[in-house]
């Protein structure tokens, strides 16, 4: 009789040492995302993840500007530029490089002053490509806007958020 009793409760231990617990799932993906790995490329998944919703304040501001509100194209492209400017300064001080930088504003000249500069650059070798040279301009485009992305990551690691 004691055997026909510990059977079922021996099985049914049998049965659920196999089945994979929550908390050893969750332990195992917080492993995975707390890895040297995952923390190596946090910053660049996060730096091309504001990246992105940087474009689309840039884009969105851009239309609001030039077809909402009617502002001439050079101007509303300027002012989408500063808007986008800021939303990276803002989201790249707090979640990508995590600054505790107290000289907030020199820190945003200097992020400005980059940005700049990387849009001088664009817009030279634009130039370059499409005009002097007759590249196809979608092409030179997306080949000038990764070299232009990789500059504005080294240029916010190594200068703008580096820490002191």
């Amino acid at each position: 009789m004691i055997s026909k009793i510990m059977a079922p409760s021996n099985w049914s231990f049998a049965l659920k040492s196999k089945v994979p617990q929550k908390n050893t799932l969750l332990k195992r993906s917080n492993e995975l995302f707390n890895s040297k790995i995952m923390n190596a490329k946090k910053e660049i998944i996060l730096y091309i993840i504001f990246g992105i919703f940087t474009t689309l304040v840039n884009i969105i501001s851009y239309l609001f500007f030039a077809h909402i509100i009617g502002i001439y194209d050079l101007f509303s492209n300027i002012m989408a530029w500063f808007f986008s400017i800021i939303f990276a300064y803002i989201t790249n001080r707090i979640y990508v490089f995590e600054s505790k930088n107290e000289n907030v504003l020199y820190e945003f000249a200097l992020f400005v002053t980059g940005r700049g500069l990387s849009g001088i650059l664009d817009s030279l070798l634009f130039f370059m490509f499409v005009i002097w040279l007759m590249f196809d301009d979608v092409i030179s485009k997306i080949v000038i806007n990764i070299i232009v992305v990789i500059l504005n990551y080294v240029l916010s690691k190594k200068i703008i958020f580096k820490e002191r």
